[in-house]
C-alpha cells in the first residue's frame, strides 16, 4: 500500500495533474486571449487556396509577358484584380464572423440585463438610431463600390476573386 502511494506521488510529480510529462508542458504554446484569437483567424490563410495561387501565377506570367513586349498588361491586371478581390472577400468573411460573435454576445448580455431589470430599453429610440445607421451604411457602401471598381482594373475579376475569397476556394 505504501509503495503504491509512493509510486503515485512520483508519477504525479513527473507527469503533473493532467498526465502530461513536465517537458511536454513547457512546449505547449502559452499566450493570451489575443494570441489565441489571432491564431484562430489565421488558421485558414487565403494564400493556400488553389485559385489564389493560380491568380498569382497568372499575374506573374502576365507581368513577365508584358515586360518582354509579348502581351498587353491586361492579363497581369486581371490576375492582380482577382488577388485583390480574393483578399477583400477573405477579410470580409473573417470580419463578418467576428462581428457575428460580438453581436450575439452583446445581444445575449442585453437580453439578460433587460430580463433581470438592470436596464430599461426605449425601443422607439433604438429603432430610429438603427434606421439612421443603416441609411448611412447604404450610402457609404455605394461610394465604396464606386471607389473599388475605379481602383480595380478588372472589376469582373475582382468580383470573382471576392466571391472565391469569401468562400475560400
Amino acid at each position: 500500500m505504501i509503495q503504491h502511494a509512493f509510486a503515485h506521488s512520483v508519477r504525479y510529480r513527473l507527469h503533473g495533474r493532467h498526465g502530461k510529462h513536465m517537458s511536454d508542458v513547457a512546449s505547449e504554446p502559452q499566450g493570451g486571449l489575443f494570441t489565441r484569437v489571432l491564431a484562430a483567424i489565421l488558421a485558414d490563410p487565403p494564400w493556400v487556396a488553389k485559385s489564389f495561387l493560380a491568380a498569382g501565377a497568372t499575374t506573374v506570367a502576365g507581368l513577365g509577358a508584358w515586360l518582354n513586349d509579348m502581351l498587353s498588361p491586361a492579363m497581369a491586371r486581371g490576375g492582380a484584380s482577382f488577388i485583390g478581390g480574393f483578399l477583400l472577400g477573405w477579410a470580409l468573411r473573417k470580419a463578418l464572423m467576428i462581428a457575428l460573435v460580438i453581436a450575439a454576445s452583446l445581444a445575449a448580455l442585453i437580453a439578460i440585463l433587460n430580463t433581470t431589470g438592470w436596464i430599461h430599453l426605449d425601443w422607439t429610440l433604438i429603432e430610429a438610431d438603427l434606421s439612421r445607421t443603416f441609411d448611412w451604411v447604404r450610402g457609404n457602401a455605394e461610394g465604396f463600390t464606386a471607389v473599388l471598381t475605379g481602383y480595380l482594373p478588372s472589376a469582373g475579376a475582382g468580383a470573382g476573386g471576392m466571391l472565391f475569397g469569401f468562400r475560400k476556394k
